[in-house]
């Protein structure tokens, strides 16, 4: 983990204002240790930086409503997941398809990659952006 990440962390309200020394280097307490291996457990598996950040306040809500939330957000990653997956398999089929073309083509193979189909896919996913629709 680079110091920038960290500081990012820091600005968008991820982590405490931590500590300083008497040279004012920062100091970090397990608790931020924690708070960190979280932000990068739930980043690992796609959540964003929003999504994250709303899990974080979480913590401090009322346990009944934070589990609920937390199981909205959860699930409606997952859903963007398992939609982007699916895309993800759409276009695997189709290039193995467009290999087995090329293969079969032999020196004349660049020539099949004009038959790719027009498929729309999924914008590609970004850590720490949402969509406007989400």
């Amino acid at each position: 983990m680079t110091r920038d990440t960290i500081r990012f962390y820091e600005r968008t309200g991820l982590l405490d204002k931590p500590g300083r020394t008497a040279s004012r280097h920062r100091t970090y307490d397990t608790r931020a240790l924690d708070r960190i291996r979280l932000v990068r457990q739930l980043q690992n598996c796609g959540l964003t930086i929003s999504d994250i950040k709303e899990i974080v306040f979480l913590e401090k809500a009322d346990r009944p409503v934070a589990s609920k939330r937390l199981l909205e957000i959860l699930r409606a990653r997952l859903n963007f997941l398992e939609d982007r997956i699916a895309g993800m398999e759409g276009c695997r089929s189709r290039l193995i398809d467009v290999l087995r073309d090329v293969a079969a083509a032999r020196s004349a193979g660049y020539s099949a990659l004009h038959k790719l189909p027009d498929v729309a896919l999924l914008p590609p996913f970004r850590f720490g952006r949402r969509s406007r629709s989400s």
